[in-house]
């Protein structure tokens, strides 16, 4: 990665039909992809939780947090593989400001 690194979290939903196997596969899957950029990545994965409202008819999903670095070319290649991912409802990336989670990287 060429530009700086900035502290990026990233919250995701995963069908919740999905299996516990195939979800912590697809959080591997998405970890490994973010290291081999070479990212450093803290994940966590905060169960099942009830909807507001459905989503693709699903009432209930896995919510999982990574909180990475990383730049916008990655972040890029990221929403890419998100997009192909049949099991994940919703992705949201958004920009941490706060400089005391950078040292959680050090």
């Amino acid at each position: 990665m060429k530009k700086e690194l900035e502290l990026y979290e990233l919250i995701l939903l995963f069908r919740a039909t999905s299996t516990d196997a195939e979800t912590n596969e697809r959080i591997n899957y998405f970890k490994t992809f973010l290291t081999e950029k070479g990212s450093q990545v803290i994940v966590k994965n905060q169960g099942k939780k009830y909807l507001a409202y459905p989503i693709q008819r699903c009432e209930t999903a896995t919510s999982v947090q990574f909180v990475y670095l990383g730049n916008g070319e990655l972040i890029k290649q990221l929403n890419v593989e998100l997009q192909r991912d049949t099991s994940v409802l919703r992705a949201i990336t958004t920009k941490l400001q706060d400089d005391s989670l950078a040292t959680m990287f050090s």
